[in-house]
């Protein structure tokens, strides 16, 4: 699961060199150090310890400018958040879902335009701050990748927000 954030980065040599501290929920968390940091293609990933000891993983999308919160390496203060609700997703809606999309990220990058938990808040009907757990694993119907909520997708017809 990833969770958009705002973060305050460290611009030294380039832009968002390094994260300073992240907002999410209504609160700040300072960042006391980075304890690990590595790229991928797409993406460069920061491991940080906060002030208050919690180790958390950060993700920046160099090409969206765009961070996200990939999990709490604490676990359990990930998904204590009041303001979000988890919404346990089964197999038929997952399925539904599925029918309602051209392709993915993998198979058609440059169409995909949406991540998956559109369709899926549009499938049960939610708007809203909810975070989506998948019960199966969602497949794309053109390459059978597997999806998880944040997988970028094209919608087949009019299913566009």
């Amino acid at each position: 699961m990833s969770l958009p954030i705002y973060v305050d980065a460290y611009s030294g040599y380039k832009a968002n060199e390094r994260p300073v501290r992240f907002h999410l929920d209504e609160e700040f968390y300072e960042i006391e150090s980075v304890v690990d940091r590595w790229h991928d293609p797409n993406a460069e990933y920061f491991k940080v310890r906060t002030t208050d000891g919690k180790l958390y993983l950060l993700r920046y999308d160099q090409h969206e400018d765009d961070w996200t919160l990939q999990s709490s390496l604490d676990r359990d203060a990930l998904l204590a958040r009041p303001s979000i609700t988890l919404i346990t997703v089964e197999l038929a809606a997952i399925r539904d879902a599925e029918s309602k999309i051209a392709g993915c990220e993998r198979c058609r990058p440059e169409q995909a335009e949406i991540p998956f938990d559109w369709i899926l808040a549009d499938v049960l009907d939610k708007r809203g701050p909810f975070e989506f757990i998948l019960t199966e694993t969602a497949r794309c119907p053109s390459c059978r990748a597997a999806l998880s909520e944040k997988t970028m997708v094209e919608p087949t017809g009019r299913n566009r927000r």
